[in-house]
């Protein structure tokens, strides 16, 4: 079972996922390759790999290491732009642009884990897969969406894979940006 960081989507995101996810399935030829669903306890992004397991030493350092980077940095805005077969991976992916205050933080979780000994990692491409594909030939892309759906990475999530689903087990909230009332 792998063990990252990611971030799971909230209500609003997965309402939004859920209606992409639609609306392919819909438009899909009845000849389309098999689609295997992910189901709304799946979706996620993936910010940074860590590996198969991690061990308690380990998990001290990720922990300290987050509390501290999520006190001083500030929620990034990204946008889901539309859907994307992926046709060398075999998925179809929600595609999402990152902000560069995004960008930033992909750097920042890389440096940070380097810092807590994990080797260097590829970089991520910011997406929530929607299914896997028995194979590499994929119906013609997915219209973009008229509007992009804005999202907010309000919280950074320590996530192990289970059966299904992922399990959650740490969160650090980042710190929010201060408002005129």
């Amino acid at each position: 079972m792998s063990v990252f960081l990611g971030w799971m989507p909230d209500a609003a995101t997965q309402a939004a996922l859920a209606d992409l996810h639609h609306r392919i399935r819909a438009a899909l030829p009845a000849d389309a390759p098999r689609h295997d669903w992910r189901t709304p306890a799946q979706w996620h992004v993936t910010l940074r790999y860590l590996g198969e397991s991690i061990d308690d030493a380990q998990r001290t350092r990720i922990d300290a290491a987050m509390i501290e980077l999520a006190a001083t940095t500030h929620a990034p805005d990204a946008s889901i732009l539309g859907a994307q077969y992926w046709p060398h991976a075999k998925v179809l992916v929600a595609k999402i642009e990152a902000s560069d205050a995004l960008k930033r933080l992909l750097k920042q979780l890389e440096a940070t884990m380097q810092d807590c000994g994990f080797a260097k990692e590829r970089a991520q491409t910011a997406h929530v897969t929607l299914a896997y594909l028995a194979h590499r030939d994929a119906p013609a892309q997915p219209t973009p969406l008229a509007t992009p759906v804005p999202l907010r990475i309000d919280r950074l999530q320590l996530l192990r894979t289970v059966p299904g689903a992922y399990m959650s087990l740490a969160s650090w909230p980042l710190a929010s940006i201060a408002t005129d009332a």
